[in-house]
């Protein structure tokens, strides 16, 4: 089965936390004109379940992330064993089945097309990764931690 997991920055510290995506409004109004007049602040938080005590129930820890820093996990990992979440930036090592040579190139994980991919404005072409590909994967860094990483590459 599918592994969904989100992560963020947490509003209180800045430090990564993942588990389970939850977006809150804090009330609800019956009509347009009311949220017009009156806009609802929304609150994003990663859930996460913490054990208590032995033969207890668990707890779900609800953690307040900015929401411009969610990113949800591609279900693969690195050549490392890391996990591949969405807007990190990887280093392609791209195997030549023809010529047997490697070429290096960086690039962003992005959602497109209903999959992931390596590219954005980095890469020239869309790179497909899934368990099958052709090229090994690994993470340099991310957009919002190492954005220089982008601008060198762009370069």
């Amino acid at each position: 089965m599918r592994e969904i997991l989100f992560r963020g920055k947490c509003i209180d510290n800045g430090e990564w936390v993942e588990g389970y995506y939850y977006k809150m409004s804090e009330t609800t109004y019956c009509f347009k004109e009311d949220y017009e007049r009156k806009p609802v602040p929304e609150h994003h938080y990663i859930l996460q379940e913490r054990m208590t005590d032995w033969g207890l129930q668990n707890q779900i820890v609800q953690i307040e992330i900015e929401p411009e820093t969610l990113c949800q996990f591609t279900g693969l990992c690195d050549k490392n064993g890391k996990k591949i979440w969405e807007n990190d930036i990887v280093l392609v090592i791209y195997e030549n089945r023809y010529y047997e040579k490697k070429e290096l190139s960086t690039g962003k994980i992005v959602f497109t097309r209903g999959t992931w991919y390596i590219g954005g404005k980095v890469c020239n072409e869309l790179y497909a990764i899934d368990e099958d590909a052709i090229f090994q994967v690994e993470i340099v860094g991310n957009i919002f931690d190492n954005p220089e990483l982008l601008q060198e590459a762009e370069k």
